[in-house]
This record gives structure tokens, C-alpha cells and sequence, in this order.
């Protein structure tokens, strides 16, 4: 798949208004992109983007049994497979592997998390899968789904999902401690070179362009939304208020506290980390 001048347009036209800037890195250094697949998270875009500009080289992998891919995990498997530019996984913990030689470059994005649960709970509704969330989505509404989520282990699928990914970024972090979370999860997003937004994917594989291209100066953006449920055109705001009005006001606002936390984060990344573009 070759990318037309329309694309490439498109994206020069999105670095010269978002005022590109570059990472200093070690380019001498073995690069390795590793995009933490986060579920509706625009992951699939990200993953067509590499695969195309990566083939063979980019691998997708996950923990045994699909359970967490630790660290010690990834770092294997870097050092095992030479010839590997770029990995994605849905399972990896989101802590920067350090390797003697070898440059990481992190693929990290974050969504309203309101409109990532929306978007997760409408892609399960219509998936051919017979996968426990499936089945939920497709028993009943919106209401059963979240009782049903609340009612099972994968209950952080619906809660501070975000948090939970992003609280090991140093050191594991127990659930049973909820009070490291939020200092935990800002450091992390502090942390990263850049937190991508799947509201301003565009303006974010811009930003992640300029992160890879000193090591991969080849590395092409593409125009493209894979897996995406929710229509164009709309806001952030009018999709939440068209989501509230189908699951009710008192699912809504339980909904929202539940994820107080996500949020919050979501806030500091928007507000804070993008203020300056």
C-alpha cells in the first residue's frame, strides 16, 4: 500500500501547524518502537501504520496465555530477535524496557475514557467472537454490560482503565493499593517523550513521526482509521452527550465517578502536556 501526495500532504501541512520539535536520541543506538496496544485506543490504526512501513520486521506478541508481558518479557525478546524494528502488544506492561545499545521508542495513547468505554462496548456488541465481553454486549444494554464488567475480574476494562495500565511505570503496583495510582500514572505520562490523543490522532502520529524518524528517517504517516466505530464529523462532547441520552443520566454519572481518576489524567494530558502546542 503505497501512501498518495494527498496524504503526505496532509501530514506536512498538520507538523507545520503543530510546531513540530525532535527528541535528542542516540541514533548510533539499536532503535525499537514499542506501541503498548491499549484496547480502542486507536491501536489499529497505529498497527496498520507499522506493519506498512515495517513488514516483516514489526511483530505483534503478548504474555503467555494473552496474560501480562513483564519487562523482562520484552527484553527477551528484543534481544532475541535482532532484526526487529517495532512491536505491539495489547499485554505489556507499560514500563520502558533499558537495554545497553537499544533506544525505545514508546507509542502511548490516551482517550476520554467515557468515549473509550463507549467505543469498546459498541465494537463488542457487533464482533464475531464468542469472547465473555461479547456475550455481555450483546445480552442486554449498556446497564448489563457495565454490571456485568463490575461483576468480574476485567472490572478495570470499565474503571480508571487508563490508571491500571500506566501505574507500573517504575515498579509494580499492587490493586490493592489505589492510593499509589495517580502519582504513579502522572509520573509515567511525564515520563513519555509523547502521550499520543485518539481525539487528535493526526496531530499525534506527527508527534510520534518526529520521535522515529531519527532513527527510521523512511518512516511514513498514513491516513488511516482502522477498526473505528464512532462516526466523523462529531465532537468529544456532542458523542458523550448522544451516550449519556442512550444509557440514562444515573448510569452516565456513575459511570463518570467511577472513572475520576481516568479523568482526571485525561485532563492533565489534554490540558497540560498539549497545552503548549
Amino acid at each position: 500500500m503505497q501512501p498518495s501526495t494527498l496524504h503526505i500532504v496532509h501530514f506536512l501541512y498538520l507538523a507545520l501547524i503543530t510546531g513540530a520539535k525532535f527528541w535528542e536520541q542516540d541514533v548510533t543506538d539499536r532503535g525499537v518502537i514499542i506501541h503498548y496496544h491499549l484496547f480502542k485506543n486507536a491501536g489499529s490504526s497505529v498497527d496498520a501504520i507499522l506493519e506498512h512501513n515495517f513488514g516483516s520486521e514489526w511483530a505483534e506478541i503478548e504474555g503467555p496465555n494473552n496474560k501480562k508481558l513483564t519487562p523482562e518479557m520484552m527484553t527477551e525478546y528484543i534481544l532475541d530477535n535482532p532484526e526487529k524494528k517495532a512491536i505491539s502488544s495489547h499485554t505489556a506492561v507499560v514500563r520502558l524496557p533499558e537495554i545497553p545499545g537499544v533506544q525505545i521508542l514508546p507509542i502511548f495513547f490516551f482517550r476520554h475514557p467515557l468515549g473509550r468505554i463507549q467505543s469498546a462496548y459498541e465494537f463488542e456488541r457487533v464482533q464475531d467472537s464468542d469472547s465473555p465481553g461479547s456475550k455481555a454486549a450483546k445480552a442486554g444494554d449498556f446497564a448489563h454490560y457495565l454490571a456485568w464488567r463490575l461483576s468480574t475480574p476485567m472490572l478495570t476494562q470499565v474503571v480508571n482503565f487508563h490508571a491500571v495500565r500506566l501505574k507500573d511505570f517504575r515498579v509494580d503496583t499492587l490493586n490493592r493499593e489505589p492510593q499509589h495510582f495517580r502519582p504513579r500514572s502522572i509520573e509515567a505520562l511525564k515520563s513519555l517523550p509523547v502521550v499520543g490523543l485518539v481525539e487528535r490522532f493526526d496531530e499525534s502520529m506527527i508527534k510520534f513521526g518526529e520521535l522515529i524518524r531519527p532513527h527510521f528517517p523512511d518512516f511514513e504517516l498514513l491516513n488511516v482509521r482502522a477498526n473505528a466505530m464512532t462516526k466523523k464529523g462529531k465532537t468529544v462532547h456532542e458523542k458523550l452527550k448522544t451516550f449519556e441520552e442512550k444509557i440514562g443520566r444515573l448510569t452516565f454519572i456513575n459511570l463518570m465517578q467511577l472513572n475520576a481518576l481516568d479523568m482526571e489524567l485525561y485532563h492533565f494530558v489534554k490540558d497540560e502536556l498539549w497545552a503548549s502546542k
